[in-house]
């Protein structure tokens, strides 16, 4: 009577098991229904557009049951119907000749751009076979835009943005943070340090095994600030001369840095042994930023009557620069958003607020103001969006992946920027939006200034 119960308990656990398993099918190994039948395609992969069909001529031969009798059937389908579909084909038994051959034809049709198979099962009653070497399919994006256009646009509208900020730059306060540098050490030990290893961290936590998923991760963490930092921290009352001075030091350090960081730990941390460095393009972005900062600076010493009217409509200019830079990213790379998922959602949200507390927390230890802690931060946590575009662009991903990775960079920087208007009009919304000393941005003091001067 002692063993009554336990034995019920297995009865239970058995039936349970039996009913999943009818519910399911089971799974048989290859070669045991009807011998080691194969497939032939016809070709070795298939590579086509969206919206465009393809036909795929079908062979499927060697099929000896080693019971005459045995009632089955074949079944041919798209893996993942959301990039290839297919129309169902079922293969009966009545349709192989004597010799267990059948031929025949199957159209596939690009949906969205992306990986599938074809598909090959053997089913009989509730036991299914599938043929261990499906076709791989790549669907291609029809709809490419120039990649020149968008980097050649948002560039413009970037410098467009340094030079509006050079304006409104302090050459005494400016030279006072490079004589000690504290500031931009910490940016760029967060930058270069910190940040790296949280988008490390992160893509090896959300993908453990999609390495170009962790690459993308990786690189927008790495990729200096841009324009958009600088931004924040005008409307955030921060310290713009200690933005610009860490924004133009870390693009500049960029040029040692980053390769570093792709030619020696990317290619042992990631499957990519063409990982290269775009010198061309990261130079030339560090030489135009420096000179349109240049080009502020001088407007505002030598032509201060136009300057005053840079100043007058800082923030405005300031905004609609910045939404323009990233709508046209955004824009123009729309596609990207089919393939957000909860993982990009948590990277997004997780990189920007640990760079922000991280950066924080060592500014505090380094003994910084509070106005030069949220500069620092905001300029770790607001990620650059354009940049870790042309680092993947130069990884050698092939297409789709390359489109396929795009999210992250482009969902990450966006989330950023809206936790930073959140934060905005939280600070806003308490009165805790003010300037809290000196070298805190006060554009009516500035205005002010600057009519006084003229």
């Amino acid at each position: 009577m002692g063993n009554a119960k336990p034995n019920i308990g297995r009865q239970f656990v058995a039936l349970g098991v039996l009913m999943i398993l009818g519910l399911q099918g089971v799974r048989s190994e290859y070669g045991d229904l009807v011998g080691g039948w194969l497939v032939d395609y016809d070709r070795d992969e298939l590579n086509f557009f969206e919206d465009s069909i393809w036909r795929v001529d079908l062979h499927i031969y060697n099929v000896l049951p080693k019971d005459s009798a045995l009632d089955y059937y074949f079944v041919v389908y798209s893996k993942d119907d959301r990039r290839a579909s297919s129309p169902p084909l079922e293969i009966k038994k009545e349709d192989f000749d004597l010799l267990g051959s059948w031929r025949g034809a199957l159209y596939v049709t690009g949906v969205r751009f992306g990986y599938s198979s074809l598909e090959v099962e053997l089913k009989s009653g509730a036991v299914t076979e599938t043929y261990p070497n499906p076709l791989p399919i790549t669907v291609l994006r029809t709809q490419v835009v120039d990649e020149r256009i968008t980097t050649y646009v948002s560039a413009a509208l970037a410098l467009l943005m340094f030079l509006n900020l050079g304006t409104v730059l302090d050459m005494q306060r400016l030279a006072g943070i490079i004589c000690r540098p504290v500031g931009p050490v910490v940016g760029v030990v967060s930058r270069y340090v910190l940040m790296p290893a949280l988008g490390f961290g992160l893509g090896r936590a959300l993908w453990p095994g999609s390495w170009p998923l962790q690459l993308a991760l990786f690189y927008t963490a790495l990729a200096p600030s841009g324009g958009l930092a600088n931004v924040c921290a005008v409307f955030l009352k921060g310290n713009i001369n200690l933005s610009v001075a860490t924004t133009t030091i870390n693009s500049l350090l960029a040029l040692a840095l980053l390769p570093i960081w792709i030619l020696v730990l990317g290619r042992m941390l990631y499957e990519d042994e063409e990982l290269t460095v775009p010198f061309g393009q990261l130079s030339g972005g560090a030489a135009a930023l420096v000179t349109c900062l240049a080009i502020g600076v001088l407007l505002r010493l030598c032509v201060p009557r136009t300057t005053r009217f840079i100043f007058r409509f800082l923030k405005p200019l300031s905004v609609v620069l910045s939404v323009c830079l990233v709508g046209l990213t955004v824009g123009l790379n729309a596609f990207v958003f089919y393939e957000f998922t909860w993982q990009i959602l948590v990277a997004a949200i997780c990189l920007p607020l640990a760079g922000y507390l991280s950066t924080y927390l060592l500014s505090k230890i380094l003994c910084r103001s509070s106005t030069d802690a949220l500069t620092l931060s905001i300029e770790a946590s607001v990620l650059n969006m354009t940049m870790p575009i042309v680092l993947l662009q130069s990884s050698q991903l092939q297409q789709p992946q390359l489109d396929l990775v795009l999210v992250v960079p482009i969902a990450s920087s966006l989330i950023s920027l809206v936790l930073v208007v959140l934060f905005y009009g939280i600070r806003r919304c308490l009165g805790c939006n003010r300037q809290q000393d000196a070298d805190g941005f006060d554009h009516k003091k500035l205005l002010a200034e600057q009519e006084g001067d003229v």
